[in-house]
């Protein structure tokens, strides 16, 4: 795949999550979901929308690219009512051939596994699609609900980066995931359906 060439469609189903591209209909339902709720907005680098025509914007815009490469904005739904549960990015600004993953689910959406579908689907949209040598994902310290969740994927705690202090002063956990890691996976999740396409043609 060419550097120039990004998405312009995804939709992956798995067993109980779906990744898609978000709808500016669907902005107050995450507004309602997201907004001053601590308990989600504690565990993310985000504080949080203003308002739901914040989150409008970001649905028109999913995809925001510069440099060469390009951060993908996708909604995290449900794979049987497609009902919107979350929000997970795809990130590859500064670090083309790197993947950074970051994603949050609805307190109400929680337990279902629905997180952990979602990395798989997201790893393998990484590697197999956009053709990824690597994927992160930082997670602050005491979330372990999310850990599991990398490490349940292959996910390896960095030891250089285990507990440091980043410039938030909040101790994190860094996790990586390699392409040579991800293929000898006999367990590596695979999407049960699939529709992705390119800006351009692939070459």
């Amino acid at each position: 795949m060419s550097a120039e060439q990004f998405l312009s469609h995804v939709d992956l189903r798995g067993h109980v999550a779906r990744l898609r591209l978000p709808r500016v209909e669907e902005a107050e339902r995450v507004f309602a979901m997201l907004a001053g709720r601590r308990e989600i907005l504690d565990w993310i680098e985000w504080s949080g929308p203003e308002n739901s025509e914040e989150l409008r914007e970001k649905a028109r815009n999913w995809r925001v690219e510069t440099g060469g490469a390009a951060n993908y904005q996708l909604a995290l739904a449900h794979a049987d009512t497609d009902e919107i549960a979350g929000s997970l990015s795809l990130r590859f600004i500064d670090h083309p051939e790197r993947a950074d993953v970051g994603y949050w689910v609805g307190a109400a959406h929680q337990g279902r596994g629905l997180a952990s579908d979602a990395i798989g689907l997201a790893v393998w949209l990484a590697f197999n699609v956009l053709d990824a040598r690597s994927v992160s994902a930082c997670v602050f310290v005491g979330n372990v609900a999310s850990r599991r969740v990398l490490e349940k994927h292959g996910f390896g705690l960095r030891p250089s980066a285990a507990g440091e202090i980043t410039c938030s002063a909040r101790e994190r956990w860094t996790f990586g995931l390699e392409r040579s890691v991800y293929e000898v996976r006999a367990n590596a999740q695979r999407p049960v359906e699939f529709d992705c396409a390119f800006r351009g043609a692939l070459p």
